[in-house]
């Protein structure tokens, strides 16, 4: 017998990792383009002019890596110009082929647009991606047709793979709030104000990246600008400050924040929670002088004090106007510039980084013939201002000089002294299903705020933490705070948050990005405690996965009253392999839970977890086990189209084939091979836009109305059925009689 094993109980900083070897930062990657054809740059000056298309290339050559037909097309705005020397590229390597380099199918090279020191983009990147979610990035070398085109900034796609990696679906609203076939400043650029829910108004300023989305844009819009309070509902407001703070504090204005109002992007993610993405660094650190609005065009000087609160007061700029005007938020916006600054700039930290990324590529710009610059402006550019080679007549500021001047004005006037959060701790033993006391020492504070979520891709609760002596906090007014939280999962993932008349202060300081770890002990699950309840082995037409693809998928069942561990069980599609894949450690199926993996050959976990193997529609088998004893099994043949295998009744009984599937809900066993079809039943309208009227002989007592996917979505104990709510498209329906049988149909809704 297996004995149960315990989690260890542990409390951690959780840091984001990257080890992307093609955007390790301290390399240049080598790319060479080939076109069969030697006028290749009018052919991709004509497709810019034009539908901004793809020119096919023979080959492009990824250090030594050499992919065969490839697209290639010129990009940007103002980086972009037919008669520059050189243009920033994208390079589609699976335009005409199913192909990638280490997982990346899109390339985007940039050229140091008024940046003569060329670095500008990914230390900007690097220092953003320690407080958001943000874009590897780094150089590359490239070649055309065997002549050095130049030296380029080679940064990460926001692409369905950077938003599966990072906000754990792809499939949902997304948009890209700088649309290249807009122009910049078109109008008010992707200011996020609200102009009614007319496409025309808003269409020249966004591009819609993913199938469907206007309407959700609309309702952000709206709600930001006219129902404030609700905003937090719909968007990862931490995030969104976040984004403000490190634009103002590297003086980043080729930006929302800006008078273009642009280069992020907006994804709607599976909690329909915005979340926004910074886009185009080249510009950062005062490579772009014009603010907007009532501030006029700065010079080197005038950014170093510019207002830490630019925009505040203008409301073509709802997200600083709204933020900014709300005492609450404004604190948070403080403490993040602070922490930006302090981290960085203060400390002046960023200048070794800087100083080897300008040693790096000094020779790779010493030879580019193509660089929008001279070098001697690369070599002055890091000390002292030098001509803007993106803006004629304009100056490109000296780094080190801009932002040594920029630490001391933020310095100066985010000098009220913040909350001081220190021995922050939890109870013990952490328990799963317990609860746990959460405890800081706090001072100089007027509010504290415990946030707290289950996994990362969830959104933080935030919740009052008291000195009072009730919550855990051992003696009233003794400046230690405390509050109390359930520990429902494998971890349980927190930071603090205090504020007082003037500032705010998080611990960790660069939460929500980064947080405290909770870890509670949980029993592993032995045999006969968790079964496989449901299979799927020919998915077409129901639950879709993060992608928003249809893959085959196997649903697990706790037939406890306590959850259970997953760590150390295996499935496998092979009797001879059956530790083919492990159970993620943090896995964990509650007490009654129905609990959906994929089996698609991903390996991966983001909403749900998703196997290495996949499974076969013309037979195959799924084994459950600990990787020598086998906890349940089921072996199948040639499957039909959106048929399951379930277990009836649900959790114990044998397995049958289903019509009506229903992942992570309890099987509905009546649709299989109890199916009654000499049952008379009529059904009429069909199809039907508003009422549905059954009529059978053997009387009707219930009546379920399903999606494709499974999902009952009407339940009724009459003949009547209205359905005016429902989207239009196919559904299944379920009409059990007086006298106990069952009739299945479909109902089409208009």
């Amino acid at each position: 017998m297996r004995k149960n094993a315990l989690l260890f109980i542990a409390v951690v900083l959780c840091v984001n990792v990257f080890a992307q070897s093609f955007y390790d930062i301290n390399t240049i990657q080598e790319i060479k383009i080939y076109f069969g054809y030697s006028n290749w740059d009018y052919r991709m000056d004509t497709a810019k002019a034009g539908s901004e298309s793809y020119i096919p290339a023979d080959s492009v050559v990824v250090n030594g890596t050499v992919f065969l037909n490839c697209g290639v097309k010129y990009k940007g705005n103002s980086s972009y110009n037919a008669n520059r020397a050189k243009n920033p590229l994208h390079i589609k390597l699976d335009k005409y082929i199913d192909q990638n380099y280490e997982g990346y199918e899109d390339i985007k090279l940039g050229n140091g647009f008024s940046d003569n020191s060329m670095i500008r983009e990914p230390l900007a990147y690097q220092i953003l991606r320690q407080y958001m979610d943000a874009p590897l990035g780094n150089f590359a070398r490239v070649y055309i047709n065997g002549s050095y085109y130049g030296i380029m900034n080679n940064t990460e796609d926001i692409d369905s793979r950077f938003l599966l990696e990072h906000y754990y679906s792809s499939k949902h609203t997304f948009f890209k709030c700088n649309p290249e076939n807009a122009g910049p400043g078109t109008g008010n650029g992707s200011s996020l104000e609200y102009k009614g829910i007319t496409l025309a108004n808003y269409e020249t300023n966004y591009e819609l990246k993913s199938d469907t989305g206007w309407y959700e844009l609309f309702q952000l819009c709206d709600t930001l600008n006219n129902h404030f309070e609700a905003f937090n509902t719909i968007a990862d407001v931490d995030r969104f400050l976040w984004m403000l703070a490190f634009n103002n504090v590297l003086v980043n204005l080729d930006s929302y924040s800006g008078s273009f109002r642009q280069n992020y992007y907006l994804y709607r993610n599976h909690a329909a929670q915005w979340i926004p993405t910074i886009w185009d660094l080249n510009m950062c650190f005062g490579g772009f002088a014009v603010a907007g609005g009532t501030t006029s065009n700065l010079t080197p000087t005038t950014m170093q004090t510019m207002s830490y609160t630019l925009h505040k007061t203008e409301q073509e700029w709802p997200l600083l106007y709204y933020l900014l005007n709300d005492p609450f938020y404004t604190k948070m916006y403080y403490a993040h510039m602070r922490t930006i600054n302090n981290e960085n700039f203060v400390n002046a930290g960023y200048k070794a980084t800087a100083n080897a990324l300008h040693t790096l590529v000094n020779s790779a710009v010493q030879t580019d013939a193509n660089y929008l610059s001279t070098y001697n402006n690369f070599l002055n550019s890091l000390t002292t201002n030098t001509p803007n080679s993106g803006a004629p007549g304009g100056t490109c500021p000296g780094l080190f000089p801009l932002m040594d001047g920029r630490a001391n004005y933020l310095s100066n006037v985010l000098s009220a002294a913040p909350p001081v959060i220190t021995n922050v701790n939890a109870g013990s033993p952490l328990v799963f299903g317990s609860n746990t006391n959460i405890t800081a020492q706090v001072a100089n504070c007027t509010n504290v705020y415990l946030g707290y979520r289950y996994q990362k891709q969830d959104r933080f609760t935030r919740i009052p933490m008291f000195d009072d002596g009730a919550h855990g906090d051992g003696a009233a007014n003794d400046n230690v705070y405390g509050a109390s939280v359930a520990l429902n999962s494998a971890e349980v993932q927190y930071y603090i948050y205090a504020e007082n008349a003037n500032t705010g202060a998080f611990s960790p300081e660069r939460a929500e990005y980064e947080f405290y770890t909770l870890k509670p002990s949980l029993a592993t699950a032995v045999t006969g405690q968790v079964v496989i309840n449901e299979v799927t082995a020919n998915n077409n037409t129901g639950i879709q996965n993060e992608k928003g693809k249809y893959k085959d998928w196997i649903e697990l069942l706790n037939v406890t009253a306590q959850p259970l561990g997953l760590s150390g069980l295996y499935l496998s599609d092979d009797a001879s392999n059956l530790t083919k894949w492990p159970c993620p450690a943090e896995a964990v199926i509650k007490q009654g839970e129905h609990l959906v993996l994929w089996a698609d050959d991903e390996d991966v976990t983001y909403l749900d977890m998703h196997t290495n193997f996949n499974l076969s529609n013309s037979g195959d088998a799924v084994y459950l086990s600990d990787g020598v004893t086998v906890f349940d099994s089921i072996v199948f043949g040639v499957q039909v189209a959106d048929r399951g295998i379930a277990r009836c009744p649900d959790g114990t009984g044998s397995f049958q084939t289903v019509v009506i599937r229903t992942p992570r809900s309890v099987n509905d066993c009546s649709s299989g091979i109890f199916e009654v079809n000499s049952v008379n039943v009529h059904l009429f309208p069909n199809p039907v836009s508003s009422f549905l009227h059954i009529v059978c002989d053997e009387g009707v007592a219930t009546t379920d109305l399903f999606s494709l996917s499974g999902e009952r979505v009407i339940s009724a104990n009459n003949n009547l059925l209205n359905v005016q709510q429902l989207a239009s498209g196919c559904y299944l329906i379920k009409v059990t009689t007086l006298h106990n049988n069952v009739w299945r149909g479909k109902v089409i809704k208009m």
